[in-house]
């Protein structure tokens, strides 16, 4: 009892359904003494058998219409069999088990009411199966049930939640192209930077949600400059302390228009932070070091890179080795130093360009 236990307790906190089976073929012998045991599911009108362990082969990876094999007959019957002796049962195709060591056996159906698989068990003497062995299989497959029924709202979770996400995506890019098109000028900038952020953020080996949330941060990381007024976005000559200081305003424009919608809080974070310097000496807040969201310092870097790298109203492109020097120069001040090594090897080493 102790151990069926603990195999209940195993079948519930798995999330996978190639762990379920794994799980309940050992189970099945272990816990009835049988010689083998087979994990079948439905596939319409034909049971696969998808998982077994047994003394030898049996029927791993076949296909049986329902009506031709006990599988079939415990799904349609939702009921269990307990076969005795395989070759004085009608419903046995003596045919299939003529290869194997098969002499007596017992299946359940999963799931009941409405069965979505078998299991059953195997012996190479004859053998009745007691009450208790057949307890022993209702439970796994009734636990099994539960477990695969898990597995499928839990899919089903992960695609509503991705199409909310790509839902999400879209908003931002379509946030994104309004803020460009008040900057022809500098059109694409934020893609761009993006892209550059999720190419760093590979090159030091983030996780791929954590490089996707820096290249989200990416594409809107001067959304608060809808706010700011175009004349001042592409003025072709340097601004003053007045102009500056108002788009200096952008990155906590950008977190307010962000921050009350939860999928969006990362993101804002990061936005907030995107203009501090690794030395305190950025905005809005002064930030520096570790008190700089790693994420944003990539996305700070990226923002600079890409700013050099391209053409603005008041001076055409430096290039890529100007960029370059600007980070190596910078590196440990204003940048963070693995960060500015991360853009070196990925231009330098590994021949990077910026995506058009």
């Amino acid at each position: 009892m102790e151990r069926l236990l603990h195999v209940v307790q195993e079948l519930s906190a798995t999330r996978d359904l190639t762990d379920v089976m794994d799980i309940v073929r050992h189970s099945v012998r272990d816990l009835t003494g049988s010689d083998g045991a087979t994990f079948v599911l439905r596939e319409n009108n034909f049971c696969y058998y998808a998982e077994e362990d047994a003394i030898s082969p049996l029927w791993k990876g076949g296909r049986f219409p329902m009506e031709s094999c006990i599988s079939g007959w415990v799904m349609m019957n939702q009921k269990p069999a307990v076969i005795e002796d395989i070759y004085a049962d009608s419903r046995i195709p003596i045919d299939v088990y003529k290869k194997t060591f098969v002499k007596s056996l017992a299946m359940v159906p999963i799931k009941t009411n409405d069965p979505i698989g078998a299991i059953g068990c195997y012996w190479s003497e004859n053998h009745s199966a007691t009450p208790e062995q057949i307890k022993v299989l209702q439970v796994l497959a009734d636990t099994a049930a539960i477990a695969i029924d898990n597995i499928h709202y839990q899919s089903e979770i992960a695609i509503k939640a991705r199409q909310l996400e790509e839902a999400m995506d879209g908003t931002m890019l379509a946030i994104a192209n309004i803020v460009e098109h008040k900057d022809l000028y500098t059109s694409g900038h934020q893609r761009r930077v993006a892209m550059i952020s999720m190419a760093v953020a590979e090159e030091m080996g983030w996780s791929p949600d954590r490089c996707e949330t820096v290249f989200r941060a990416g594409i809107v990381h001067d959304i608060g400059k809808i706010g700011i007024p175009s004349e001042l976005l592409s003025k072709p000559a340097k601004l003053t302390p007045f102009e500056f200081a108002l788009v200096k305003t952008h990155p906590e424009a950008g977190y307010k228009i962000l921050k009350d919608i939860p999928f969006f809080l990362p993101t804002a974070q990061i936005v907030l932070q995107h203009h501090e310097r690794f030395n305190g000496s950025g905005y809005p807040y002064g930030l520096g070091r570790d008190k700089i969201l790693p994420e944003a310092q990539v996305v700070g870097v990226a923002d600079v890179f890409e700013s050099m790298i391209s053409h603005r109203p008041y001076r055409p492109a430096l290039g890529m080795e100007a960029a370059i020097d600007e980070l190596l120069m910078n590196r440990g001040i204003l940048y963070n130093p693995d960060i500015v090594d991360a853009v070196v090897n990925l231009v330098k080493d590994k021949g990077y360009r910026v995506p058009e």
